[in-house]
């Protein structure tokens, strides 16, 4: 009896800590301090961080984020225009195979991927064995060759849309990529220029990566707005003092914000300084707080994530504890709806206030 017990609390010890993250990038992402070009990441956070465009590694993809699981790997997100946006896929499908092989994100499309990137060849056409809540399907997609800063700042742009809804109408945009670069921010303050007749926007952070600035604070918050930081380590030393203005005005009217476990860096801070206002909401779930910088280290063929720990955000620890939003909702990656219940909570929220 007493081995009986003692199997029954390991199976626990180990089940718990499964039932609670499995589902959730969060706890994955904190061990995760390191990244190598046989995983997706690697080539995301390289783009990011590299000192060059000329110097960001591009690899055959098919625009998609996600993780591994026990079945496959596992869409948490899927790029608009990109080749599995435009397959088909969808978030919580599990993609088993490649070509009969087993799938992996990297690998599959690029046999030779390695620390210098991956070798542009011919696209080439894959047939993908898909899980889609049990049951099979099998589409074919041909991976486009690109680095993810490009890929993640494309997205965004193809994201724009707007919902008519009776006299009102809600904009949409997903805000892949936070960049700093000056393209970059006139790229996003045209997307909300776009949508300024709007009644309300649905701002969508998940998944979103990037570096955060002052000038992005002001494409929805009046001249002047400020981002009270203490101890700034890493990337958030250089966020830029002077508060330059940008062509337009800047968005006045109610926003959601969605967020969620994959929102990390810039995305995070953004959503923080923006739910500060009682005309936006946040909503979605908790982000993990991974407001650090990533070291490319060149001898070791890594990306090795350095926590900023010291640095206060009004006050707090950010770091390992995000943004907790003001309306929590569920989304699990296994749920076998089709529909989005985080944006249909943005939409009604929206919907409810304008």
């Amino acid at each position: 009896m007493h081995t009986v017990a003692r199997i029954i609390l390991t199976l626990l010890w180990v089940a718990i800590p499964a039932l609670i993250h499995g589902q959730d990038f969060t706890a994955q992402s904190r061990d995760s301090q390191r990244v190598t070009p046989q995983q997706l990441d690697y080539f995301l956070v390289q783009a990011f961080n590299a000192p060059s465009s000329t110097q960001r590694l591009a690899l055959n993809h098919i625009g998609i984020q996600g993780q591994q699981s026990a079945d496959g790997f596992l869409i948490t997100s899927v790029l608009e225009s990109y080749p599995a946006h435009r397959a088909g896929l969808n978030r919580g499908d599990i993609i088993t195979t490649a070509n009969g092989q087993p799938f992996h994100p990297v690998r599959s499309f690029n046999p030779s991927a390695g620390s210098s990137g991956a070798k542009q060849t011919t696209p080439v056409p894959s047939k993908l064995s898909i899980n889609r809540d049990g049951t099979p399907l099998t589409v074919t997609v041909t991976p486009i060759y690109e680095n993810l800063y490009d890929s993640f700042r494309t997205a965004s742009v193809a994201s724009a849309q707007q919902f008519n809804s009776g006299n009102k109408v809600v904009g949409y945009v997903h805000l892949w990529a936070l960049s700093r670069s000056s393209n970059d921010l006139i790229s996003t303050q045209r997307l909300f220029e776009e949508l300024a007749q709007c009644d309300g926007i649905i701002l969508d952070l998940r998944d979103s990566f990037g570096f955060v600035d002052r000038e992005h604070l002001e494409l929805a918050l009046s001249a002047g707005a400020r981002m009270k930081l203490d101890r700034p380590q890493g990337w958030l030393k250089t966020i830029n003092s002077s508060l330059e203005d940008l062509p337009g005005e800047a968005f006045r009217r109610p926003l959601a914000v969605l967020v969620n476990a994959r929102t990390r860096g810039g995305p995070e801070l953004l959503a923080h300084e923006l739910g500060k206002l009682e005309r936006i909401v946040t909503m979605g779930k908790p982000t993990p707080g991974r407001i650090g910088s990533y070291m490319l280290d060149r001898s070791t063929k890594t990306a090795e994530y350095q926590p900023a720990t010291q640095t206060l955000v009004d006050g707090e620890v950010f770091e390992e504890s995000g943004l907790a939003p003001e309306t929590v909702i569920e989304f699990p990656l296994f749920d076998s709806r089709r529909d989005d219940p985080q944006f249909d909570a943005a939409f009604n929220q929206l919907m409810g206030v304008i």
